[in-house]
């Protein structure tokens, strides 16, 4: 009976721990292979799909230095406007016409060109809008040609200096002739044309000089002998000590860098002073109300003193022209017939009105004379 009994138990249990029970591990060998992860594969594109319910993370920003182009300007759009390119200002842009009623003087410098201190000059000119002669030596241009076309542009005038600085009152007049001849074909070949007036080197002339060149010869009245000295300061008083300078023509040079520096204190002096500055020609045609004829000589006592134009033996100014007469306007009625009616008719003497004051003169709607334009 009990031995049934052990048995039936015996059969219950043997199957459960079969069941429960796993091989024992072989020396050398683990517990249990591992399992090999298997790696996600690309969807066709390239990129990695984002699992469902995610969502993708935001890409960083690229870095401008790493390597990459900075992004292209935007052309603007239509109907956008686009600021204007700055221009530069042309050179040599025109001055007012010089007033013959205000005061003039002409500066002019000798000797040149130089290869620096001429546009240095120029540029204190421009700044200033002003100008100023130029008497050039010939052989002297290809130091700076450039800079002698820009003072013409400029509206400065070129005059010769002869061709090599020579003393022309020493010399004949065939002489005279072949180095003017010479000078003549350096400024033409710079230029397009050669000048018209001449200053003799020194101030030296002779009647050969003065009268068979065929140029008008042009001197000075104020000398700041800057070549001496070379100093600003004796530079500038030997002009702002001069007095009056209405009329004058002051002499410089473009050699020396003194004197570039004491034009640099001057030009603006002398417009605050109230002098328009203008070139010989200017001063001789509005301020004297002269014509530059050739042969004729412009020096010292015609500048200082308002004397006559030396001219060859028997030579004359020309007389100078009237201007027009003012044609009356379409409608005007002619004049009346001095033999007529209104002959007889004697006009009145203004009378002075209550306040004392003269009433306009009939006809001029001033009340004044014009003013005479004389010499000073």
């Amino acid at each position: 009976m009990y031995q049934r009994i052990i048995s039936l138990i015996l059969s219950l249990f043997l199957p459960l721990s079969a069941s429960g029970c796993a091989p024992s591990a072989q020396p050398g060998q683990t517990d249990r292979e591992p399992i090999s992860a298997v790696e996600p594969q690309l969807p066709e594109g390239g990129t990695a799909e984002t699992p469902p319910g995610k969502k993708p993370l935001p890409s960083a920003p690229e870095d401008p230095s790493d390597g990459q182009s900075a992004p292209e300007e935007v052309p603007a759009q239509p109907g956008e406007e686009t600021p204007p390119a700055e221009t530069a200002p042309e050179e040599g842009a025109s001055r007012p016409a010089p007033d013959p009623e205000k005061p003039m003087v002409a500066l002019t410098f000798d000797d040149g060109p130089h290869a620096v201190y001429t546009d240095q000059l120029l540029d204190i000119l421009e700044e200033n809008g002003a100008v100023a002669t130029f008497f050039e030596v010939g052989r002297n241009l290809s130091n700076d040609p450039d800079a002698v076309r820009r003072a013409a542009a400029m509206g400065c005038e070129i005059g010769s200096h002869s061709y090599r600085h020579a003393d022309l009152g020493k010399m004949g007049a065939e002489d005279i002739a072949a180095d003017l001849q010479r000078a003549d074909e350096q400024f033409t070949a710079v230029l397009g044309y050669a000048p018209t007036l001449l200053r003799p080197p020194y101030g030296s002339m002779n009647s050969a000089v003065k009268y068979t060149t065929g140029r008008s010869v042009v001197t000075w009245s104020i000398d700041t002998e800057d070549w001496r000295s070379r100093n600003v300061e004796k530079i500038l008083a030997s002009v702002q000590g001069a007095g009056d300078l209405n009329g004058h023509v002051i002499l410089m040079h473009s050699s020396y860098d003194t004197s570039v520096e004491a034009a640099r204190q001057l030009v603006p002096w002398l417009l605050a002073e109230g002098y328009q500055l203008v070139t010989v020609t200017e001063l001789i045609t509005l301020h004297y109300g002269d014509p530059v004829v050739p042969n004729g000589t412009y020096g010292y006592s015609y500048f200082t003193f308002g004397k006559d134009v030396i001219l060859p033996p028997g030579v004359e100014l020309p007389e100078p022209q009237e201007p027009p007469a003012p044609q009356p306007e379409t409608g005007t009625p002619p004049p009346s017939d001095p033999g007529g009616e209104d002959a007889a008719v004697v006009p009145e003497e203004p009378q002075l009105p209550a306040d004392g004051t003269a009433s306009p003169v009939p006809g001029d709607g001033s009340g004044t004379a014009p003013s005479e334009i004389g010499r000073i």
